[in-house]
């Protein structure tokens, strides 16, 4: 029972984190030991893999800045852009402790663990791996439901002060 108390905590810690809705943790020194538990929980929740694609996203940036100063010299820029960002690579890992100072700062070790725990187990795994999906399908419902409402209610405003002798 209190697996499911601590699995349930955890899932409503990550949900509050997915719509922006933590508060701050006290604001105590980071420890090693906190800082690897936010890596682990940042990990467990996949919420890093968005940015798996920045580096290669910076690296076509960069040739496309460069081809347009010397398009004459397209093929070496993309060589050279290309190897600068493999050198790069290893900073990726810069990044994920960026992060997990954040999740630190706003999440106490033992919450982090908690989170971990959550997002080891088979729904947590599932949040992780379709959340994305969900929370955009849920953005898609809302802007429709928000178009529709917000046109009702534009037609309904506009008869009303029809009916008391606005024209628009």
């Amino acid at each position: 029972m209190n697996l499911i108390h601590s699995s349930l905590r955890a899932a409503v810690l990550a949900i509050g984190l997915m719509v922006g809705c933590v508060g701050a943790a006290s604001a105590e020194e980071v420890t090693e030991a906190h800082l690897q538990a936010a890596v682990a929980a940042v990990q467990a929740a996949k919420t890093s893999r968005g940015f798996d694609n920045l580096l290669p996203l910076l690296a076509q940036q960069t040739q496309n800045r460069l081809i347009r100063m010397r398009p004459d010299q397209h093929v070496l820029i993309g060589q050279v852009v290309d190897a600068e960002a493999l050198d790069l690579v290893a900073r990726r890992a810069d990044l994920d402790n960026d992060v997990a100072r954040i999740w630190a700062k706003y999440f106490t070790e033992d919450e982090l663990n908690a989170i971990t725990t959550f997002y080891k187990s088979p729904a947590g795994s599932k949040l992780a791996d379709i959340g994305p999906k969900v929370v955009g399908e849920t953005l898609q419902s809302v802007k429709g439901w928000s178009d529709r409402v917000g046109e009702e209610m534009f037609e309904k405003s506009r008869e009303e002060l029809k009916k008391k002798g606005v024209d628009l």
